[in-house]
């Protein structure tokens, strides 16, 4: 693994803080770009995306410390994001009750930004993965198969596996949210209904993470009752968010029409 990217002096550049920062920056170009196509100011989208760092960074790296409380012990701890250990979710939440307020004062309809975004989240799925996978943190459980991974024994999983092969779940949702970035570039193309592409976002995105997190390991600390992963209810719970969109906003577009 490679948690350090680049090291010159005393300056270090953390593999997961530069993919997650190059995420950010990816995502925010292109939806700006598809912003204009939509009829919507770039500029909006710039202002926008800083509420929704900040939110993403603090939701996510909030959560993930209630979920591994054994893996903190001090202040350092928190705040060194750079080192990897954030929560989807916990981001995607915090940065969804944070869009829902720009955009209200913005008088900016929320579906409508939420379908020109949709395709950047998915590919900051895709980046982001790609340096918790460098950082050793977010790991499966172990595994006799090929694709089983040794990590080394200064990161996170390799410190919990002592030499043995583990699910590089990491990579799983690095090729899912590529793979979802361009099937809902692809799909949206057929949208009836503005929220579609966030619908269809939601209902795979939590579909696809449900299932790999059959293949992560997880805290006893970050397993509810049923023995499911904290990650794994919030991914059922976007996976019905997703499909009741799907069905009601057709419908409320017909009863305006």
């Amino acid at each position: 693994m490679h948690p350090v990217l680049i090291e010159i002096g005393r300056l270090r550049i953390y593999s997961y803080g530069f993919m997650l920062a190059l995420s950010f920056w990816v995502g925010i170009t292109i939806a700006a770009r598809r912003a204009r196509r939509r009829g919507v100011e770039p500029d909006r989208i710039y202002d926008l995306s800083i509420i929704l760092i900040l939110a993403a960074v603090v939701g996510s790296r909030v959560l993930y410390i209630l979920t591994h409380r054994d893996d903190y012990r001090g202040v350092l701890d928190v705040i060194a994001l750079w080192q990897g250990g954030a929560t989807f979710f916990g981001g995607f939440a915090l940065a969804l009750a944070g869009a829902v307020f720009y955009l209200r004062r913005a008088k900016l309809p929320f579906l409508l930004v939420a379908d020109i975004a949709a395709p950047s989240i998915a590919l900051g799925d895709f980046l982001t993965r790609i340096g918790c996978f460098l950082s050793g943190c977010c790991f499966g459980a172990p595994t006799d198969s090929a694709l089983g991974v040794v990590f080394p024994p200064d990161c996170p999983a390799g410190l919990h596996a002592h030499g043995a092969a583990l699910h590089p779940t990491q990579l799983y949702s690095s090729v899912f949210g590529l793979a979802l970035a361009a099937a809902l570039l692809a799909l949206e193309r057929r949208r009836a209904f503005t929220g579609f592409t966030f619908a269809l976002l939601c209902l795979l995105y939590g579909a696809g993470r449900f299932t790999i997190d059959l293949f992560r390991y997880y805290e006893p600390s970050s397993r509810i009752a049923g023995g499911l992963a904290v990650s794994q209810a919030a991914s059922l719970v976007l996976v019905a968010a997703g499909a009741l969109m799907l069905i009601l906003l057709p419908r409320r577009r017909r009863t305006r029409d």
